[in-house]
């Protein structure tokens, strides 16, 4: 079978990716994370799970609900600002090329508990090459740029998220929140599944033609077809970055949890697991 061969081909070419039929309701997979190995992290190209990150089947502290199987339990912890930060899946490391388009998707729940008193960011895809595009360093066009989740305080029990972008428009020194907000459905509940995909394709360099989408259960919740994320060719889709942080620069004033699932990066459109 043509996805048998084109998965058996991915799981080589990709060190650690693995994409199978069970996992990625898309027809052109990059990599695939459901978090049911026990060397999930592996995956990702660590040795070891990043502190404040682990699996679970059963949390019902928190009135967790599996999924599917395990999930990624996130905790950003009091006094601390980091939930996780160090994975990331680097396009030119895993496939040799650094896309102009891609699509990312994940399945994200906020636990019981989840009530930040900061905005903060969520997983998101980037081209920072580490000189510019987060905590403050400002791009230019030249040096970076970074389309990254975020999310608000929450407001009558709804968590507002969306884009938190640096870009070769932005005025200050911190990225634009571009919230989704169409028909609300970037407004999320605690202790529910949804699943978020994301859509970045990159400008001309130099004009506003870039494009960026959201998807919230496979509605569209946001699009921009304006961007300018780029003056120069040089910059691409570098990585897709699973972000979660609190900030700012104040800490946590309490402990907070989410959980993922079901990551997928793919060069079409993903859209909701199949029931």
């Amino acid at each position: 079978m043509l996805w048998i061969s084109l998965s058996a081909f991915l799981t080589s070419a990709f060190a650690g990716a693995v994409v199978s039929e069970a996992n990625a309701d898309t027809s052109d997979p990059v990599f695939t994370c459901d978090f049911e190995s026990p060397e999930w992290y592996r995956e990702w190209g660590l040795d070891q799970p990043e502190p404040g990150t682990d699996t679970v089947t059963a949390d019902p502290a928190l009135k967790f609900e599996p999924l599917r199987g395990k999930a990624l339990r996130v905790r950003i912890p009091k006094g601390g600002q980091v939930g996780m930060g160090k994975l990331k899946f680097r396009f030119k490391e895993r496939t040799g090329v650094e896309p102009e388009e891609i699509y990312f998707r994940y399945y994200l729940r906020f636990a019981d508990d989840w009530d930040p008193e900061q905005n903060g960011k969520l997983p998101g895809i980037a081209g920072t090459y580490q000189k510019a595009g987060w905590g403050g360093k400002r791009v230019n066009g030249q040096d970076g740029w970074s389309a990254r989740g975020r999310f608000n305080q929450r407001v009558n029990g709804e968590t507002p998220i969306g884009y938190y972008c640096y870009h070769a428009d932005m005025r200050g020194n911190f990225g634009s929140p571009w919230l989704w907000e169409k028909d609300r459905l970037g407004y999320l509940k605690n202790n529910c599944w949804y699943c978020v995909e994301q859509y970045v394709r990159m400008n001309t360099p130099g004009r506003n033609d870039g494009i960026m989408r959201g998807w919230i259960d496979g509605q569209l919740a946001f699009e921009k077809t304006d961007a300018r994320l780029r003056d120069t060719s040089d910059l691409k889709i570098e990585l897709v970055w699973m972000d979660v942080y609190q900030g700012g620069k104040n800490p946590a004033k309490s402990e907070d949890h989410l959980y993922i699932d079901n990551v997928v990066i793919a060069r079409s459109y993903i859209g909701p697991l199949s029931k």
